[in-house]
């Protein structure tokens, strides 16, 4: 059979088809644009390596429902009602991550500022009790205290913003007398 011999309401099915997979194509090549894109912006800013995978494929999925999106809206279906339920899942998910979001904020302010870097000595009060250690690691999410009694203890990195922190001794002053 060939496309001559379809009818008109089959014609118009195919060319249907074909606008679809020509948006789904676009789609996935503007993701694959917008990754090399914000690759080379990480080349020129430093951050994490975990931050910048995870704003890479963030960035990726939205491209692809942003695409879904166009498909099903040129598909005829009505987006109302799907993304009015979208943005209240997106705010109940706001409020289930907010405490892991305000972390990770916390963690780019903690790396930024380098109040600390790890092999320093500090001391942070956290629920009443004094944590006194060497830094460990400073992750994005917490920093690693390993504690005078050998115990190792993750504080959450929004406690540094949000806390009093004392700095007993500095690692780099330390090479420096050396």
């Amino acid at each position: 059979m060939s496309i001559a011999q379809l009818n008109p309401e089959q014609v118009g099915m195919l060319m249907e088809v074909v606008k679809v997979v020509v948006i789904l194509a676009a789609t996935f090549m503007v993701a694959k644009i917008v990754s090399k894109v914000l690759g080379k912006v990480f080349k020129k800013m430093p951050f994490p390596e975990g931050i910048e995978r995870g704003i890479v494929r963030v960035s990726k999925y939205l491209v692809y429902i942003i695409g879904l999106f166009v498909v099903v809206g040129f598909l005829g279906v009505d987006l109302t009602s799907l993304v009015l339920g979208l943005g209240a899942f997106s705010i109940a998910i706001s409020f289930a991550t907010s405490n892991i979001i305000q972390n990770l904020v916390s963690g780019l302010i903690v790396m930024s500022e380098k109040a600390f870097e790890i092999g320093d000595v500090i001391q942070i009060r956290v629920g009443g009790k004094e944590y006194r250690g060497r830094v460990a690691k400073i992750g994005i999410r917490s920093a690693v205290l390993e504690i005078e009694d050998g115990n190792t203890v993750f504080i959450p990195n929004s406690l540094f913003i949000s806390t009093p922190l004392v700095k007993i001794e500095d690692k780099s002053a330390k090479e420096t007398q050396t």
